[in-house]
């Protein structure tokens, strides 16, 4: 398999009331091959989110590097970088958009052509026929969180990162939304990365982290 990322000993600081450099992480590296699936886990506060943010560009980091499809990937106020599609916790989900619109704007802003058959797989998985022309205001939390994860692949992103993309599901939606990233994984080339704390749908990927006192530890080597 070809490499996907590369992350190479990138560390993330803030500077304490004394001027003094707190590290979040540090020395964090590893690498992602194409169609390859990564969790990574750890308490609430150590950092996964913040790590998550670094990886597709949208938080500065103090050192090491990054490089995404053998380029350098630095930090881009855009929030945007071609190929990469980020799942939020908090969905950012547009309120003036009804559901429909909310999951294919990605592609409009882009100008990429909707695949309709995978728009239409991706729905049907996600059980969102119902929502299509309903505002994002009249969800649930668990169908704007189903919602924020069709508008995240039906780009066909070369990496997807998600963070807590279950957290307001039940289990078996979890289970449902699992599948349907291994089979998006195994169909298209999609690699993504999970932030989890559900340990049984972080040990279904490929490589499992742990990130305890900053240190990333690989938990499956």
């Amino acid at each position: 398999m070809n490499k996907l990322l590369s992350v190479s000993g990138i560390s993330k600081c803030f500077k304490d009331t004394q001027n003094v450099d707190l590290y979040l992480w540090k020395d964090v590296s590893f690498d992602l091959s194409e169609g390859e699936s990564v969790s990574i886990c750890g308490e609430s506060g150590s950092g996964k989110s913040t790590l998550l943010f670094a990886l597709g560009g949208m938080e500065k980091i103090q050192s090491g590097s990054i490089e995404f499809c053998g380029e350098e990937l630095g930090y881009t106020k855009k929030h945007f970088v071609p190929g990469i599609e980020h799942i939020y916790q908090h969905y950012q989900l547009i309120e003036e958009l009804d559901v429909l619109e909310n999951i294919v704007l990605p592609c409009q802003i882009k100008g990429q052509k909707v695949d309709s058959k995978l728009l239409d797989f991706i729905i049907e998985s996600l059980k969102l026929k119902p929502f299509l022309h309903r505002s994002p205001t009249q969800l649930s939390g668990g169908e704007r969180q189903r919602v924020a994860i069709a508008r995240a692949l039906v780009t066909k992103p070369k990496l997807l990162l998600a963070d807590e993309p279950t957290g307001s599901l039940d289990e078996v939606s979890g289970e449902n939304v699992m599948d349907l990233f291994f089979y998006v994984c195994k169909s298209l080339g999609t690699s993504f990365i999970l932030v989890t704390h559900n340990v049984s749908f972080a040990q279904r990927t490929d490589k499992l982290f742990y990130l305890k006192q900053g240190s990333l530890v690989d938990a499956k080597s």
